[in-house]
């Protein structure tokens, strides 16, 4: 399957009542990462997150990144690269609880 293929399958998962445990929850990957993306004035910024195994990708071949608050949702059906951080159901489980519910502007230095 291609990097294309399978960034066109990312599904969203709106209700711990949809958790499969066929599928693959990205935010529980270790290749799931968080990095900051400036806004604004340079010295401000709001959280990202990125596959670092390269695995999100636009149509065009370009590199998906997703908002933050966002990452619970995200699932595939099948990933060569996925390598878990632990139960994925207790992980989704905990993560929403803790994400934001919109973008949150930071102001800090880079």
């Amino acid at each position: 399957m291609s990097t294309a293929q399978t960034a066109d399958e990312l599904e969203t998962m709106d209700h711990l009542s949809d958790f499969s445990a066929e599928k693959i929850y990205c935010a529980n990957c270790v290749h799931c990462k968080l990095i900051r993306s400036t806004t604004g004035n340079g010295n401000q910024y709001c959280l990202r997150v990125r596959c670092d195994a390269g695995m999100w990708k636009k149509k065009l071949g370009e590199e998906k990144i997703y908002k933050y608050f966002t990452v619970a949702r995200r699932s595939l059906d099948s990933c060569s690269y996925y390598e878990p951080m632990g139960d994925p159901k207790e992980f989704i489980k905990e993560l929403k609880k803790t994400l934001p519910i919109k973008d949150e502007v930071y102001t800090g230095f880079n």
